[in-house]
């Protein structure tokens, strides 16, 4: 593709976006358009666009680049993706071509010119060049299907992905040492249980000195379980970004893909998520309740550890697409034993292809899946399915 450095007017400029909007490619991709004029408009009025800038202005959000957040490299790189398919199949010649360089947010607007052949060797090159764009495109595709039907939607939707893990809420206060220090109580996950707590027991006069910690911590599947899923999407080159729910705003939910590991007991408002996708399921620490839509009896699975300190875990994996286009998986297990090896089941292709032909699923449909987990000392050694609820 040659391009021609030239000046052009806002009105041109805006008359192209307005021809991006239109094409199909964009139409389905609302974020991607609403970030493109974003970047566009912000450039013509000469602002020093940051990533940070992008984070607060254009998401919304109190953005630190430093600390965790990478979503807008993650969104710039989706919207390079969408440009560079749409320059490739559908832009016409002398149109004005949006080009954001990597590692910056201004947009470059250049001009696009048929290069000067003869016909016969300018069919060639458009044939091949034709040719190479779209054994790029069926060779991604390709690569990406052997993610398996699990993953597959997900990856090709066009929204980016946060992988979200369950952190534990801590107390801080006086503990029996008599001195200061942080504490866990299990049935307490948020600030707003610890001051229902609180209200509930006004008795307890050493409550008074209780108050949310800024610490909080994860058990070992969440760094286990964030090394496998990043050895295995990084065999597609998928990009993604990781965040503890703490920290996550429900304002994003339409936004990207989420990936949940960790404990129903922290899930927050996710948890609300899946509750309506599958009503029959109540969840509560360490156990999990299910009433038969037919019966109307209830079965529960009750998470316990024998005197031998063998650890039996009922896990529960979902997959769930919302409303918006996005898309949802969970992994719930409150010993850990149960994430790790779920986990490693819905990221091996084989299995996951087994899965799929054994309960007769397709790559589009939801479901909410129950294995029994076994482990010692929190590592899985075998895991035995229990039910399937398909949505």
């Amino acid at each position: 593709m040659k391009l021609k450095r030239e000046e052009f007017t806002r009105d041109e400029i805006l008359t192209q976006l307005d021809k991006l909007e239109a094409n199909k490619a964009f139409s389905r991709s609302k974020i991607n358009l609403r970030l493109l004029k974003f970047l566009v408009e912000s450039t013509l009025n000469g602002d020093d666009i940051k990533e940070v800038t992008i984070g607060t202005e254009f998401f919304g959000v109190n953005y630190d680049p430093i600390k965790s957040d990478n979503k807008v490299r993650v969104y710039i790189y989706h919207l390079r993706k969408k440009l560079e398919e749409y320059y490739s199949s559908a832009a016409s010649p002398d149109e004005i071509i949006f080009n954001i360089t990597k590692g910056q947010y201004r947009v470059k607007f250049e001009r696009y010119q048929k290069p000067k052949a003869e016909k016969s060797s300018k069919n060639k090159v458009l044939l091949s060049a034709g040719g190479v764009f779209l054994f790029g495109i069926l060779l991604l595709i390709g690569i990406q299907e052997k993610a398996g039907d699990f993953w597959i939607t997900l990856m090709q939707n066009e929204l980016p992905t946060t992988v979200i893990f369950g952190d534990y809420f801590t107390i801080e206060g006086p503990i029996q040492t008599g001195r200061k220090g942080i504490v866990r109580d299990y049935e307490i996950n948020s600030e707003e249980d610890l001051q229902t707590f609180i209200d509930q027991n006004p008795d307890k006069e050493a409550m008074a000195d209780f108050q949310a910690s800024r610490h909080h911590y994860f058990n070992w599947g969440a760094p286990y379980c964030s090394k496998t899923i990043t050895q295995f999407w990084s065999q597609y080159e998928y990009p993604f970004d990781i965040i503890q729910v703490s920290e996550w705003s429900i304002s994003q939910i339409e936004n990207e893909n989420l990936v949940y590991f960790g404990q129903s007991k922290s899930m927050g408002v996710l948890k609300k998520i899946l509750k309506e996708n599958f009503p029959q399921y109540s969840f509560k620490s360490q156990r999990l309740n299910r009433r038969d839509r037919i019966t109307n009896e209830d079965v529960l699975y009750n998470d316990y550890v024998t005197k031998e300190g063998k650890i039996i875990d009922y896990t529960v994996v979902a997959k769930i697409e919302m409303p918006a286009g996005n898309e949802l998986r969970f992994f719930l297990s409150d010993q850990d034993c149960g994430i790790i090896s779920t986990l490693n089941y819905f990221t091996n292709s084989d299995s996951v292809a087994a899965f799929y032909e054994r309960y007769q699923l397709s790559k589009e449909q939801n479901f909410l899946a129950l294995f029994k987990v076994t482990g010692w000392k929190r590592k899985s050694y075998d895991m035995e399915f229990i039910l399937l609820d398909k949505k």
